[in-house]
Order: C-alpha cells, then sequence, then structure tokens
C-alpha cells in the first residue's frame, strides 16, 4: 500500500474535525508514553526533552501527510530533523550555523557512554542525564512518526500503539514502586483517548442513511467520552484498593526464580565513583541506650571487572523472634532499638549488629552470613516502626591480641581476585611486619588516617587502576577507604569484607532522657570489617573523619561522623545523598549479586556520577531552542492552511469523487502487493482489462475446481470494469460522480482487497498490509 493510499480524505467538515481529533488521539498517547519516564527519573528535567520530541514529531508527521508526501520522504524529512533538534538540545555548542559536525556526534556518543557506563548496577529512579535523554529523545521521536503512519497512513491502529505499549511496560518493570499509579492513570487516559478518536475516524467512513452522519459521530464521541472519563476515573479511585494493587499479579521481575533461598542486589561500594552532594534529609530515626553504627548489610566480593563490591548472600524467610546467630562470639552487650523509617525506602531494615531478634508488621527475611535483615516487600513504607533486639560486641583490645588465624571466615572472604600488584605491596610495607593479626588490622587502619585526607569531589572513574590511584592520591571518601582496606587486608591473609549503613545520626534527648539518633542522608557511610577466630566479624575506621563510637577501645579512634551544613538546603534543591532509596543526581545502582535478582529497590551508596560539564558564559541552549520552534510553528500555519484549503473546495469534489479516488488508489495499492501495478501511461479501462486477464486469478491456491477458478476471475473483471468505470468518469466526465456510482466503487475495491487476500502468499499480504 502506498504511503498516500489509506490517508483519509474528509467527506465533509464533521470528518475533518475527526482527522484533526484523531491526530490529537495519537499526540496524547505519545505524551502520556513520556510522562510515565517519571517512573524511572527523579524531578521533571526529562519532561521538556521528551515532550517535546514527542510534539516536533507529531508536528511533522501531520505537516508531510497533509501534503500527501510519501512515507519514506516524509520519513526521511523526519529524521532529519531529528538530528538537528538533538544537536540543538545536547550540544548546541558544537553545532556550525545550526548543522551537527563530527564534534557533535562525538560529544553526544560521550554523553551517552558515562551515563550508561554503570547501568547494570542502577537502580530507578536516576537522574536524567543527557546520556539517557540522547537515547530516549530519538526513541520517542520515531515512536511517534511510526504511530501516526500506521494509523493514519495505514489504517493500522493496534500496530500503531504498540511501540508505545510497551515503552510504559518496560519502565514499569524497571521503575519498581516509584509513580505507579499515577503514571498507569495518565497512560491509560492518553491511550483511551486515541482509542476512541480513532473510532469516530472509522465511523466518518461508514455509509451512513443520508443526513446521519454527523449525528453518528456526535453519538458515538458522547457515548466514547463517557465510557473513558468513567473508566479513568474509576480506575484511579477504586483501583488502589483493589486486592493486587500491592504485589503484581504477574511480578514480571520473578519469572525463573525459585521462591527460597531468597537473593537480593546488595548496595555496593566502589573506588571508581564519586559522592555528589549529601543530602540533610532525615531517613529515620532510632530510639536507643547508646550510640550504634546502624548496619544495613555486608559485601564479601570484590567485582574487579566493575571496581566494586557485591553480596554473594542469600536470604530466607523468619519469623523474627529469633534470629539465627551469625558467625561472632566473644562477649557482647545487649541493647534494643526503636526505628522509625521516614525518607530511607527500599527493603533493608538499619539495625546495630547483630540483630538477635525483630518485632515488625511485615513479612521479613535474614541472612545469617551477613547479620541482615530485609522485608519481603519491595520496600519499607514511610511510617514503619520496629523494635530490634542486638547482640552488640563488647570487644576488648585483649580479645584481638590473643586472636590468632583466619579460622572460621568463609574462604570468599579472603578472596584476592583483582588485587593489583601495587596493592599488595603497599599492604606488605604498611602492616606485614606487625606481629598479629590484630596489629596488622590497626596498622592498616591508622596509615589511612595518617596519611590520606577526606575529599568528596575525587574522581577515579578514568582510571586503569582506581585503587592504584586512589593509593597514588592519598584523598578520598569512605568507599575508598573502606574498600582500599579490605582488599588490602586480604592481600596480607585477613578475611575482610565491607559493611554499610549509617553512623550514629543526631542525637536528641527529652526531659524523660528517652535518646533518639536522627539519621539522615549524610550520615551514610561505608566501612570494613576484619575477621578474628573466637570473636567474629570486628569493624575498623579508616576513613578520617569518622569514628565507631562502639569501637573505641581497640581502634584508639573517638566517636566521629558528618557534621551538619553550614547553611539549610532549599527544600527544591536538596538532593538526598548518599544513597539510592531516594532521588540523587548521580548515577546509583545495585550490581547484581551471584545469584537471582528480586523486586526489591536496593538502597546503594551514591558513588558513581557523570560529572557535568563546566560551563562558561551564557548557556546557548535557551535561544537555540527558537529555532526549532519557529519552524515547529511554521509546519503548524501551514497545516493550518492546507486543511483551510481543504474546506474551501467544492462540496462535490469532498464528498462521491474523493471517495471513488480513495477507492481506486486502494485497489490499486492492493493489486501493486502481487505484482500488477498500473503502468504510467495505462487509462483506468486498460488497467482493469490487463488485470482480469492476469494469469495470478486462474492458479489461486486453495482452488480445487475450474468453477472456484472462473468465479474468482469472474468477480475480479467484473469488479475492475466498474471500478475503472467509476475513475474514469470523475477523472474526465462533466457531470461528475453520484452517491450509487459511488458505492459501486466502493464495493468493487472490497471485491478486489479479498481476491488479493485470496491469491496473495504470506509475504504478499504482509506487503499489502503495510504498503
Amino acid at each position: 500500500m502506498t504511503a498516500s493510499t489509506a490517508e483519509t480524505t474528509p467527506v465533509d467538515e464533521a470528518a475533518l474535525h475527526v482527522l484533526i481529533a484523531a491526530e490529537l488521539g495519537l499526540l496524547s498517547v505519545g505524551v502520556a508514553t513520556a510522562l510515565s519516564f517519571s517512573r524511572l527519573f527523579v524531578a521533571g528535567t526529562y519532561l521538556v526533552p521528551l515532550v517535546g520530541a514527542v510534539a516536533a514529531s507529531w508536528t511533522i508527521a501531520v505537516l508531510t501527510r497533509r501534503l500527501h508526501l510519501g512515507v519514506w520522504t516524509s520519513a526521511l524529512i523526519s529524521a532529519m530533523c531529528a538530528v538537528l533538534v538533538l544537536g540543538w538540545r545536547f550540544a548546541p555548542h558544537t553545532t556550525v550555523f545550526g548543522l551537527p559536525t563530527p564534534d557533535t556526534a562525538s560529544t553526544l556518543l560521550d554523553a551517552v557512554r558515562s551515563s550508561f557506563a554503570g547501568f547494570s548496577t542502577m537502580v530507578a529512579p536516576v537522574r536524567a542525564s543527557d546520556g539517557f535523554l540522547v537515547v530516549l529523545a530519538p526513541v520517542m521521536w520515531t515512536f511517534t512518526f511510526f504511530a501516526d503512519a500506521a494509523a493514519l497512513r495505514y489504517r493500522g491502529p493496534v500496530q500503531a500503539v504498540i511501540p508505545d505499549v510497551s515503552a510504559f511496560v518496560a519502565g514499569g518493570v524497571l521503575a519498581r514502586e516509584t509513580a505507579r499509579s499515577g503514571t498507569a492513570v495518565v497512560f491509560v487516559a492518553g491511550l483511551s483517548v486515541y482509542a476512541l478518536t480513532q473510532r469516530l475516524l472509522h465511523s466518518t467512513e461508514r455509509r451512513w442513511a443520508s443526513g446521519d452522519e454527523r449525528r453518528g459521530v456526535r453519538s458515538i464521541a458522547a457515548s466514547g467520552f463517557v465510557v473513558v472519563g468513567v473508566a479513568v476515573v474509576a480506575g484511579a479511585l477504586i483501583g488502589p484498593h483493589l486486592p493486587g494493587d500491592s504485589a503484581a499479579v504477574l511480578d514480571l521481575r520473578a519469572v525463573g526464580r525459585a521462591s527460597s533461598p531468597r537473593t537480593v542486589t546488595s548496595p555496593f561500594v566502589g573506588v571508581r565513583n564519586l559522592l555528589g552532594p549529601q543530602s540533610d534529609e532525615i531517613l529515620f530515626t532510632a530510639q536507643a541506650s547508646v550510640p550504634a553504627y546502624w548496619r544495613l548489610t555486608s559485601l564479601d566480593r570484590y567485582d574487579a571487572t566493575r571496581d566494586i563490591w557485591v553480596s554473594s548472600t542469600s536470604y530466607r524467610d523468619v519469623d523474627g523472634a529469633d534470629l539465627p546467630a551469625s558467625p561472632t562470639g566473644g562477649r557482647h552487650r545487649t541493647d534494643t532499638q526503636v526505628v522509625t523509617i521516614s525518607g530511607l525506602t527500599g527493603p533493608w531494615v538499619p539495625a546495630a549488629f547483630a540483630p538477635r531478634a525483630i518485632t515488625i508488621d511485615t513479612d521479613i527475611s535474614f541472612d545469617e552470613q551477613s547479620s541482615s535483615i530485609i522485608a519481603n516487600r519491595d520496600r519499607l513504607q514511610v511510617g514503619t516502626q520496629y523494635r530490634v533486639t542486638s547482640a552488640i560486641p563488647a570487644v576488648r583490645e585483649l580479645d584481638l591480641t590473643a586472636s590468632r588465624g583466619p579460622d572460621g571466615a568463609e574462604p570468599t572472604d579472603l578472596d584476592p581476585a583483582g588485587l593489583s600488584s601495587v596493592v599488595r605491596e603497599t599492604a606488605r610495607d604498611v602492616a606485614g611486619d606487625a606481629p598479629t593479626p590484630y596489629l596488622q588490622a590497626l596498622a592498616l587502619q591508622n596509615w589511612f588516617r595518617s596519611s590520606f585526607t577526606y575529599d568528596t569531589d575525587v574522581d577515579f572513574s578514568s582510571a586503569a587502576d582506581p585503587v592504584a590511584e586512589f593509593l597514588d592520591a592519598r584523598t578520598g571518601f569512605c568507599a575508598q577507604f573502606s574498600s582500599t582496606y579490605a582488599l588490602m587486608a586480604r592481600s596480607i591473609g585477613l578475611p575482610a569484607r565491607v559493611a554499610v549503613g549509617f553512623t550514629p545520626g543526631d542525637l536528641r534527648q527529652d526531659p524523660s532522657g528517652t535518646r533518639t539518633y536522627v539519621v539522615r542522608g549524610r550520615h551514610a557511610h561505608a566501612w570494613p570489617e576484619v575477621y578474628f577466630r573466637g570473636v567474629g566479624w570486628v569493624p575498623f575506621e579508616p576513613t578520617p573523619g569518622r569514628g565507631n563510637p562502639g569501637a573505641t577501645d581497640y581502634t584508639g579512634v573517638p566517636a566521629q561522623q558528618a557534621e551538619p551544613p553550614p547553611s539549610p538546603t532549599p527544600a527544591s534543591t536538596t538532593v538526598p545523598e548518599p544513597f539510592e532509596s531516594f532521588p540523587t543526581p548521580s548515577v546509583p545502582g545495585a550490581p547484581p549479586t551471584t545469584t537471582a535478582t528480586t523486586t526489591s529497590t536496593v538502597p546503594t551508596t551514591t558513588l558513581g556520577s557523570a560529572t557535568p560539564r563546566a560551563s562558561t558564559g551564557e548557556d546557548p541552549r535557551g535561544w537555540v531552542w527558537a529555532l526549532p520552534a519557529a519552524l515547529l510553528a511554521a509546519g503548524g500555519l501551514a497545516a493550518w492552511a492546507a486543511v483551510a484549503r481543504r474546506r474551501r473546495r467544492p462540496a462535490a469534489e469532498r464528498s462521491d469523487t474523493a471517495r471513488i479516488s480513495h477507492a481506486w488508489r486502494r485497489a490499486s495499492a492492493d493489486l501493486a502487493a502481487i505484482g500488477l501495478a498500473a503502468g504510467p501511461s495505462e487509462t483506468p479501462l486498460e488497467f482493469a482489462q490487463r488485470t482480469a486477464a492476469a494469469p495470478v486469478w486462474h492458479e489461486p491456491p486453495g482452488t480445487d475446481t475450474d468453477t472456484d477458478v472462473h468465479d474468482l476471475a469472474t468477480r475480479v473483471g467484473a469488479a475492475m470494469r466498474q471500478l475503472s468505470s467509476a475513475e474514469t468518469i470523475r477523472r474526465y466526465g462533466p457531470a461528475g460522480a453520484d452517491e450509487v456510482l459511488t458505492a459501486q466503487a466502493e464495493a468493487s475495491a472490497d471485491v478486489v482487497r479479498d481476491a488479493v487476500r485470496t491469491v496473495a502468499t504470506t509475504r504478499q499480504r504482509v506487503r499489502q498490509l503495510v504498503g
């Protein structure tokens, strides 16, 4: 079918209005799809690029179709405009007179590489960096142009929205809980408007009784809008209260996974990354008699390919009354905390190490090796309160001095995979001569604290060996310190891992003596743990400016943590860092574990981010957008002028003659699909005669008798004679066409279409469908 074959030529004013409504319905689906990306991105910085791409592509598609340009010509024009707009929006400083250059392509590719560098470790929502938008904007542009061509050129209303529906579903699979209900309502509303306008469009092509066209279309429109409105409102109000709202009927992320044991993706610590600004947002509060490091979990495997630590442990369902004892020993003291969740999301349940019992109003799972608790749902709801009792190790220097060897540790805790020679040599130089494991661990800690400085602005993302670069630069933050410490400890035979969680937080004490620790984003922290036989896992603190209040006796480090910011951070710019469980402008992540991933939203230390390019002078993006805006405005005016010209045409040309022309072009396109195309010099009658005599009608598949063959050839011959006669009268007849002739032409076109489907091969049928 040619690009213009199935294009609707309005037969009256009502049909023209319906065509415009159908075009707006297409726009509504595209915009709704773009809005659904709020589940993937924080803030609203993605809106202008993506909605703008949809609107621009839609305008170009409407304009080229109204000007009767072929689909391939229109696609080429649309692609050229997309390239221009992409350069104007994301790399304006690289263009010359608005035209893209090789530097434009290089800049865009660099942005994509930077954004997708840690894609496998990301958990939505993330920052809408340029790299992501450089990919998504052309995708949305293409989807919109395809939808217009499929729905309004080729009459494939279902096929037209398949890409948009797929994008919405994919976003839901990636996005977890974020904005689920709101985006679903918006998308369903957009899809419903599209379906209704397509229904109206098809209603204008019916053969209504004389005088009933407008009344019939208006009736369908009125009833349709009522149904759509009721469905959307009912879904928005009732849907969240129906069974299954909180648990999917079919969880695509859980397909193929065994029910137990449960394995979750872990928070990670890396050496390559950036920290970014920290937040003063309250994540949770903990009522406790003593301060502690509030631990989420520990990471026992170093992934040298990505320079990050991940967890290889699994979780099993527990009732919380008596948690299995972790592999620790020695003395301990019991303390109970009452924790209330505020801004912290995700499945992780913070507690002082090591939790022994918990009372919580949700199903939980527990991992014995890491002594960490997770909620079985994707996240802990804001306001969740629970009571956890912990056996906090009361480690003394004497206990550690008497401990010998790594017996009792898992082999993974000594795994030296990925260690460079620089790490090994440095560790031996710093602590290799210490006589006991404890003194070795202490020597490493003190070397970091005395020889390094704390700095949140470091960037080792481009280093070939980020650990070696950190050791050379001697500056970084907790991710670099804890990660490198653990690697160095392993290189000299000390079982080590990295723990993630929070420092104690800001103390508030009421008149009754109740001590409440307010934990904020700036308190997020990572620290190393070393295993000692007979004692268990013991935390050390190599990060300058940080100190574990429960470890002062053997580390010699007083309690320390991040200080409050010098001035309050405006609410509009607060970036809750450094954990992924809250929106952040840096690239967050949760890398896959060594077993199956889960449905959980994972809090992760915010250690990676593409650094924004430095900007000098005025940002040219504001005024550069004036050019595409002017082009789009001109296109809209041209489309409106074309519509106005069409409306001024004589009534006869907009009715029977147009319908006959459409029937002739439709039949010609169907015949072209099986190789019967009209020649440039053939009259309609000559083409009809050649078509009727074609051998294809005498060898149709599935016909067993001569009668069948004869009937098919006869029907096609009669239909083509009738249709060619109507087309000849339309072209050359002085009196024009009438309603009877028009109806005969349309019926003949239907006969030809059925005949083509009878004799066509599968490949030819596909060609007939798409043109």
